[in-house]
C-alpha cells in the first residue's frame, strides 16, 4: 500500500505518524509493549533445538480470559497451558508501576441478569466474585468498592463541547430507545443462548436495519459509531444488527440501574481470580505454538521457548486451542478455512502516569468524539477506588481500522508523535497544560485485538465442524461476541466439547 492511499483510508491519529519532522521533546519515559515479536520466532527458530520432551493430557494453547477459564475447570487434571505473552490476561492483561496498577485491555464488566447462562455464572460464584441477590433478581459483585458511582460514570467531550452521553438527547434518541425495548430480556449472554427467532438479525447490518425503522442523523450515527468500536472493533455500518441491538438491550439498561464493576486493574481482576485456583506449575509464559501435528490417537506439539530460544517437544492426548485463529495458518492448516474471513481490529491502550493530582470532578468513563475517529477517550483512575490514594492514571483508547495493521509499526517508531497528539486531546478536555505532570508513559499495542462481529459471524462455531474430535476451539473469535462473559463461556464449553 503506497503513502497516498494509506492516508486516504487512514484515521487521523495514524496516519500523522507519517508526517516528516523532528520528534517532539518529552521529560518522560516512554514504555512500548506488543507481543508481535514472538511471531518472528516461528521463523527463526529453525535453528533452535529441541531440549525436551513432555506429556500431558490436556494442552491449553492461549492464557486469555477463555484459556484460564477452560484450565479452571481441568485444575484437578493434568495439563499445560502456554501464553505467548509474558504476562497472562491477553486483551485483559494487567501490570504494575510503583505499587500503581495499570490496565492495559479491557477495563469494566456489568451486572449480571439472572437469565445468563449458567456455567459462567456458577464458576463467577464459586470463584466469589458474584452473589446472587434476591431482592433485584440478578447477580451482584461482592467486591462492591470497584463499584462506580453513577454520578461519576461517564461524561462525553463531543467536538469540543460536554454532553451527558454519547448517543445525542431528543426525538431521535427516544424513537431508538423505543425500539431496543422490544428485544428487552431476550439478548442472552452468552449469544448461543439466543433464541432462533431473533437469529435472522445476525444477516444484516446495524446500521442498514435501523436505517429501515428511523430516521438517523449523522451525529446520531457518530454515537452509534463510537459505541460499536467501543465494544466490537467497528462502526454500525459493518457490525451486525444482532451484535448491535445486543449491545444496547443484553442488561436493563433502560427500565432499572445496573452496576459497572471496575477495579484499577480492569478485567485483569478476574484473570487474578482464576489464576490464583490454578497450579502455578501448569502455566508456561513466553511460548508460541510453532506447529501441532496428529500421532498415535493425540498430537505432538512444538513449543516455542522465546526467552530460552529453544523448543519444547509436548505430547498430549487432547488440545484445547484459545489462541487467536489467524495463526492456525501456520499452526495446524486444517481447521484453518473455518476462521479465515475472521476480521480482527487493531487495539492499543496508552497509560498516562500523572505526578500528581490536579482535582476537580473525575468521572470514569471520558468519551471522546473528535475528527480522530479511531480514539475513543479515556479511563480516570480518580472515578476508581485506589489502593493507594493520590496516584491518577489516565487509560486512552485507541481502535484501528484491521487495514491499517500493516503500518501499526508507525507506532513504536515515533511513539512520541503518537502520545503528543494523545495529550493535545487530553489536555482540550481538561482544557489546561498537563504535559508537564506526566511520570511514565505506556503503550500497549494489540494486532489482533478484537474480532469483528459482522453479518453472518455469530454462531459459527468452528467445533461443529473441526477435523479432528480431540482438538476444540475456544475464545471469542469462534463465532462469539468480544465480551468478557462470552470467553468465559466458551472455555468452559470447550472443555465440555472435548469430554
Amino acid at each position: 500500500m503506497d503513502r497516498r492511499n494509506f492516508i486516504q483510508i487512514s484515521s487521523l491519529s495514524l496516519a500523522a505518524l507519517l508526517v516528516d519532522g523532528c520528534e517532539p521533546d518529552q521529560n518522560f519515559d516512554i514504555e512500548f509493549k506488543n507481543d508481535m515479536p514472538f511471531g518472528h520466532l516461528v521463523f527463526e527458530s529453525q535453528s533452535f533445538p529441541i531440549t525436551k520432551s513432555l506429556q500431558t493430557d490436556y494442552l491449553i494453547v492461549g492464557g486469555g480470559i477463555a484459556g484460564l477459564s477452560a484450565a479452571y475447570q481441568l485444575r484437578d487434571k493434568k495439563f499445560m497451558l502456554v501464553e505467548v505473552s509474558d504476562m497472562l490476561g491477553g486483551t485483559s492483561a494487567s501490570s504494575i508501576y510503583r505499587n500503581v496498577p495499570l490496565c492495559h485491555g479491557a477495563h469494566y464488566d456489568l451486572e449480571y441478569p439472572a437469565n445468563y447462562g449458567e456455567e459462567t455464572l456458577q464458576m463467577l460464584e464459586a470463584l466469589r466474585i458474584i452473589k446472587y441477590d434476591q431482592f433485584s433478581s440478578s447477580w451482584k459483585f461482592v467486591d462492591k468498592q470497584y463499584l462506580i458511582p453513577k454520578n461519576r460514570e461517564s461524561q462525553t467531550f463531543a467536538h469540543g463541547t460536554f454532553r451527558k452521553d454519547v448517543l445525542p438527547e431528543g426525538p431521535q434518541k427516544i424513537a431508538f430507545v423505543n425500539l431496543i425495548k422490544e428485544f428487552s430480556g431476550k439478548m442472552m449472554m452468552p449469544t448461543r443462548l439466543i433464541a432462533e427467532e431473533y437469529r435472522q438479525l445476525n444477516k444484516i447490518s446495524f446500521l442498514v436495519w435501523l436505517e429501515q425503522k428511523l430516521e438517523l442523523s449523522p451525529e446520531f450515527i457518530e454515537g452509534l459509531d463510537y459505541h460499536m468500536k467501543d465494544d466490537f472493533g467497528g462502526e454500525a455500518e459493518k457490525i451486525s444488527a444482532l451484535a448491535g441491538v445486543h449491545y444496547f438491550a443484553c442488561r436493563p439498561y433502560y427500565t432499572k440501574p445496573v452496576e459497572l464493576f471496575s477495579p484499577p486493574q480492569g478485567n485483569a481482576y478476574f484473570i487474578d481470580k482464576i489464576s490464583t485456583q490454578i497450579p502455578k506449575e501448569n502455566i508456561y509464559r513466553s511460548m508460541v505454538v510453532k506447529h501441532i501435528a496428529e500421532n498415535n490417537g493425540g498430537f505432538g506439539v512444538e513449543v516455542i521457548d522465546g526467552k530460552n530460544q529453544e523448543i519444547l517437544k509436548v505430547n498430549c492426548s487432547k488440545i484445547i486451542y484459545a489462541g487467536n485463529k489467524h495463526a492456525l495458518k501456520y499452526i495446524y492448516p486444517a481447521d484453518f478455512h473455518a476462521f479465515e474471513k475472521n476480521e480482527y481490529a487493531p487495539w492499543v491502550v496508552v497509560n498516562l502516569v500523572m505526578k500528581e493530582d490536579w482535582g476537580g470532578a473525575a468521572f470514569w468513563q471520558n468519551e471522546i468524539l473528535s475528527e480522530d475517529k479511531s480514539l475513543l477517550g479515556f479511563v480516570d483512575s480518580n472515578a476508581q477506588y485506589s489502593e493507594k490514594p493520590g496516584s491518577r492514571v489516565l487509560t486512552v483508547y485507541y481502535c484501528f481500522k484491521p487495514e491499517e495493521r500493516e503500518m501499526m509499526s508507525l507506532i513504536e517508531e515515533r511513539k512520541q508523535t503518537f502520545i503528543d497528539q494523545i495529550i493535545g486531546h487530553i489536555e482540550a478536555y481538561f482544557d489546561r497544560k498537563l504535559k508537564n505532570k506526566i511520570e511514565q508513559v505506556f503503550i500497549k499495542q494489540m494486532g489482533h485485538a478484537m474480532p469483528i462481529p459482522q453479518p453472518g459471524y455469530l454462531f459459527k462455531d468452528a467445533n461443529a465442524n473441526r477435523s479432528n474430535p480431540n482438538l476444540v476451539y475456544a475464545g471469542v473469535d469462534n463465532g462469539r461476541l468480544p465480551l468478557l462473559f462470552e470467553a468465559m463461556d466458551s472455555g468452559i464449553m470447550a472443555v465440555k466439547e472435548v469430554g
